[in-house]
C-alpha cells in the first residue's frame, strides 16, 4: 500500500490563503487590469463587479464536489467521479500541464522578467534573468520539501501582508482623490457589449485559482467543510482587493487619460509613485514581487499533491513514486522529479523567447489546459448527481445550470486562443495546447488497455482510505 499523506495539516484560513495567493491578487491584478483598460478604459470596476456572477458559477462546481470528495489529485478526480476513470486520466493529464506551465511561466519567468529591468548589473546582460528565475525556484523547493505547513505559514503571512498592503493603498489613493473620486469606474460608461463581454471574461479568469485549495483536502482538517469555506471567503477577500485596487488604480491615474494606461509600462507603480513617492512604490513592488512567490508555494502545494495523485494511481508517474517523507510528510520524490521538469521547462521557454514572450506563451497553454479540465469537471457534476448521489430532476438542475455560465466563459476564452491563429512565436501556444491533447488522448489510450480493470475503477478514488459520500435526495 503506497504512503499516506498527513492528515490535519491546516484548517480554514491555511486553505483560504492556499486560494489566495494561487490567484496572486498582486501580480494578476497588475497583468489583468492592462487587459481590461485595453477594453473598456475606465470601467474596469464595473467588469470586475459582474465577473463576480461568471466567478460564482465557475466555483460552484468545486464547492458542490468538495462536500462529497476529498482527494489529492482535485479536478481529476472530479472529472472521474461523473464521466468515468477514461475522462479522469485525460483530465489528470491536462491539470499537470496546467499547473507546470503557472509554475514554470507565471511564477518564475514573469518574477525574474519583472525584476530583471531593475536591476541595472543584470538588465544589460541577456542571460541577466536567469539567476533571478532560481529565487523562486530554490525557495519553491525548500519550503515543499519541509512539508505543507511551512508552505502555508509563508502562504498566510506573505497573503496577510499583500491583501493588507493592497487595501491599504488603494484606501489612501481614495481619500486623497478626494473630490475627484467618481462613479464612471462602477458604470459600463458607454462601453458596447462586446468589449464589455471581453473584459468580463479576462476578470472571472483572473479569480480561477481559487478552486486549487481542493488538491489539499486529504491535509486539512474536516476537508469537506474547510475546503467549501475556503473557496467561498478567499473569493470574496479576491473580490474585494480587486474591487478596490481596480477602482483606486483607475481613478489614480485620471479618468480623462485613461487610454493610455493599458500601453505604460507598468501603470500600478507609476499611480503608487505618483501618489507616495518612491518609498511606498518600492514597498508596493516588494509586495508584487512577493505575490509571485507565494503563487509559486501556492502552485507547487497543488502541483505536488495532484502529482502524488497521479503516480499514486500509476497515471504519468509510476507507484513507485507515491511515497511521503517520514518527517516532513511531504510528497517527496514527485517534488524532486516535478522541480526538475519545472526547471526545464524555465530555462527552454526563456532561452529561446526571453522571460517575458516565454512565460506569455507557456501561460496561455497552461490557461486552455485548466478551461478544458473545468469544463469536463463542469459536465461531470450533474452526472455525478445523478449516479452516485442519486438526485431526481430537482435536485439535478442546479448541479447542471450552476456551472453553464462558466462552461460558456472558459469555451469563449478556448476560441479567443485559436481564432485567429497569430503569427509567430505567437502561434507557439496554440500548436503546444494541440499537442498536449494529443498526448494526454495517447495516454488515456495506452493505459487502457495497459491497466486491468480493477485497476481503472479506483483510479481517482483512492478507495483504500478515502470515502466518497453519496446521499440521495430524498
Amino acid at each position: 500500500m503506497v504512503d499516506m499523506l498527513r492528515k490535519n495539516e491546516g484548517g480554514l484560513w491555511s486553505g483560504t490563503f492556499q486560494a489566495i495567493s494561487y490567484v496572486a491578487p498582486a501580480a494578476t491584478a497588475a497583468s489583468f487590469l492592462v487587459e481590461e483598460t485595453l477594453y473598456v478604459g475606465a470601467s474596469t470596476t464595473f467588469v470586475f463587479l459582474l465577473a463576480l456572477i461568471g466567478v460564482s458559477s465557475a466555483m460552484y462546481m468545486n464547492y458542490v464536489f468538495s462536500g462529497k470528495i476529498s482527494h489529492a489529485g482535485g479536478y481529476y478526480a472530479y472529472v472521474r467521479a461523473g464521466l468515468g476513470p477514461k475522462w479522469g486520466i485525460f483530465s489528470g493529464w491536462l491539470y499537470f500541464v496546467n499547473i507546470l506551465g503557472a509554475l514554470a511561466g507565471f511564477a518564475v519567468l514573469f518574477f525574474a522578467g519583472v525584476l530583471w529591468p531593475l536591476i541595472p548589473q543584470l538588465a544589460s546582460n541577456p542571460f541577466g534573468w536567469i539567476p533571478l528565475a532560481f529565487i523562486p525556484l530554490v525557495l519553491i523547493l525548500v519550503l515543499l520539501y519541509r512539508g505543507l505547513k511551512p508552505s502555508l505559514k509563508y502562504t498566510i503571512i506573505g497573503g496577510l501582508i499583500e491583501v493588507t498592503t493592497l487595501i491599504i493603498i488603494s484606501l489612501a489613493i481614495i481619500i486623497r482623490l478626494g473630490s475627484h473620486n467618481t462613479l464612471i469606474p462602477f458604470t459600463p460608461h458607454g462601453n458596447s457589449f462586446g468589449n464589455l463581454g471581453l473584459a468580463t471574461v479576462y476578470s472571472i479568469l483572473g479569480f480561477v485559482g481559487i478552486g486549487s485549495v481542493i488538491t489539499l483536502s486529504e491535509e486539512l482538517h474536516e476537508p469537506k467543510k474547510t475546503v467549501k469555506k475556503s473557496i467561498v471567503v478567499g473569493m470574496l477577500i479576491t473580490a474585494v482587493v480587486y474591487v478596490l485596487v481596480s477602482y483606486a488604480m483607475v481613478a489614480g491615474w485620471g479618468i480623462n487619460k485613461i487610454a493610455s494606461f493599458s500601453s505604460a509600462t507598468d501603470p500600478g507603480f507609476t499611480v503608487v509613485d505618483n501618489y507616495f513617492g518612491p518609498i511606498i512604490m518600492i514597498i508596493f513592488i516588494i509586495v508584487t514581487l512577493n505575490s509571485f512567490l507565494s503563487n509559486g508555494i501556492a502552485e507547487g502545494n497543488a502541483f505536488s499533491r495532484e502529482g502524488f495523485a497521479l503516480a499514486r494511481d500509476g497515471i504519468v508517474f509510476p507507484k513507485s513514486l507515491a511515497t511521503v517523507h517520514k518527517k516532513f510528510g511531504s510528497p517527496n520524490k514527485i517534488i524532486l522529479i516535478e522541480w526538475v521538469v519545472i526547471v526545464a521547462m524555465t530555462l527552454v521557454g526563456g532561452l529561446i523567447f526571453g522571460p517575458f514572450e516565454g512565460a506569455a506563451i507557456i501561460t496561455a497553454v497552461n490557461g486552455v489546459a485548466l478551461y478544458i479540465v473545468h469544463i469536463l469537471a463542469n459536465f461531470s457534476l450533474p452526472i455525478y448527481g445523478k449516479k452516485t448521489l442519486k438526485l431526481k430532476m430537482k435536485g439535478l438542475l442546479p448541479l447542471a445550470l450552476g456551472p453553464l455560465l462558466a462552461t460558456v466563459v472558459y469555451a469563449f476564452a478556448i476560441y479567443g486562443e485559436f481564432v485567429p491563429i497569430p503569427p509567430f512565436p505567437g502561434n507557439v501556444a496554440p500548436y503546444s495546447i494541440i499537442a498536449a491533447v494529443l498526448v494526454g488522448i495517447v495516454l488515456t489510450v495506452v493505459l487502457i488497455y495497459k491497466k486491468h480493470a480493477s485497476d481503472m475503477d479506483i483510479i481517482g478514488t483512492e478507495q483504500d482510505h478515502i470515502k466518497e459520500e453519496a446521499i440521495g435526495e430524498k
